[in-house]
């Protein structure tokens, strides 16, 4: 018999909570009525425990992802069938997410779950484009040509990020650098020559007092200056985690000097790819804008995305209606355009993906090309600044004393 978890108030006002077996929620319902207490809220014990399971199961990783698709799709290429299928993925899985989710899919569906059903009950283990094209190919009878599309479709995004992320790497370690050497020089370097330059009696240069009040604060108020910047990264995550802030920052991404017009083309190249993705599994038009609007990653575009969804349910083309989205090159609209009136429209989009895919990468290349020399130039003048400020106030002494 089922088990509920129930909470109730009695005739005094007085909360209660607790568990009861009972074979429907109606005859729970009159249980805790005999009992004299009204219900407040009832909830399954099996579904919550599956609830809480899923929403603790780790998110897979798109690498992961984009292989898992390729071998599934081969598998069900070869005629095997999808329990099969995944009993095999399973036990020779070397990711420990993937496997943990698997398990949980194979029991899902060895009790009669349908497979989409199985792994959109894993709750954020797998993106929601992932769980709608695996409905759509489980619903058309193409699931292998589905699941071929995305691990395309994870390859190229997957692709895209560890460019993201190794362009990154060397103008990070050289700020690192910069500021680790800066603080070395003011906490380290410097207290050596302050005795020295104070007890001269010369008048020393705006720039050494600034910099001898600098190291002075760092070594007597580190700790300040610690919690400052901890109190401003935390502060700045929790922001851009907000809805208003969120939307603020995607806003600003795309309007910023140099950097915004690399994250339109990234932006751009996600959108057509997985519009493409989504109308070539035979998925209708409105639907595959509202995922796309949802996978895209930017908050204002997809808001720009919703009213294109408006305006195509007035009947307005789709090519018309996303001039809306002014952050999107004009090439995307008259793409589109051909693709309507040929009625190639997912075929047009791929190619369109495919072209601002290499485009991201060059901008992104060029992105890298500006940091690099600008951290360098920073990083001299900052270093440039201090030895300056320790160096004419002692040719001044040498000379004094000479």
């Amino acid at each position: 018999m089922p088990q509920y978890e129930y909470t109730a108030t009695d005739i005094n006002g007085k909360i209660l909570s607790g568990t009861m077996e009972a074979a429907s929620q109606q005859q729970l319902i009159k249980k805790i009525r005999e009992k004299e207490m009204y219900p407040l809220k009832i909830e399954d014990k099996a579904e919550l425990l599956q609830k809480k399971s899923a929403s603790s199961n780790p998110k897979i990783k798109t690498k992961v992802l984009a292989i898992f698709c390729r071998q599934f799709a081969t598998l069900i290429n070869a005629g095997v069938t999808a329990v099969k299928s995944l009993d095999i993925l399973y036990q020779q899985s070397n990711d420990k997410d993937m496997k943990l989710v698997l398990g949980k899919i194979y029991e899902g569906v060895q009790k009669g779950e349908a497979l989409s059903e199985a792994f959109r009950s894993q709750g954020l283990a797998f993106p929601e484009l992932f769980n709608n094209m695996i409905l759509a190919g489980e619903t058309s009878g193409n699931l292998d040509a589905v699941l071929v599309r995305m691990a395309d479709h994870f390859e190229k995004e997957n692709k895209l990020n560890n460019k993201i992320r190794s362009s990154m790497v060397y103008p990070i370690i050289l700020s690192v650098v910069t500021v680790v050497v800066v603080i070395i020089m003011l906490v380290f370097v410097l207290p050596t020559f302050t005795d020295i330059l104070t007890s001269s009696g010369a008048e020393l240069p705006g720039s050494t007092k600034i910099l001898i009040g600098v190291s002075d604060f760092i070594k007597g108020y580190w700790w300040l200056l610690a919690g400052i910047i901890t109190v401003i990264i935390i502060g700045w995550r929790g922001f851009v985690r907000s809805e208003k802030g969120r939307l603020w920052w995607d806003t600003k991404k795309l309007n910023l000097p140099i950097i915004g017009k690399s994250v339109k083309m990234i932006y751009t190249a996600r959108f057509a790819r997985t519009l493409a993705t989504l109308l070539s599994s035979g998925m209708q038009m409105l639907p595959s804008l509202d995922i796309t609007s949802r996978v895209v990653g930017n908050t204002h575009i997809q808001e720009k995305l919703m009213t294109v969804m408006d305006d195509i349910r007035k009947g307005v083309s789709l090519s018309l209606s996303l001039k809306r989205v002014d952050q999107f090159p004009p090439m995307i609209f008259n793409m589109v355009s051909v693709g309507e009136e040929s009625g190639l429209l997912d075929e047009i989009l791929t190619k369109t993906a495919a072209f601002y895919d290499e485009e991201s990468e060059s901008a992104i290349q060029r992105l890298v090309g500006l940091l690099e020399p600008a951290m360098l130039i920073i990083m001299a003048i900052l270093i440039g600044f201090i030895v300056v400020s320790i160096y004419l106030p002692m040719t001044s002494i040498y000379n004094a004393i000479g």
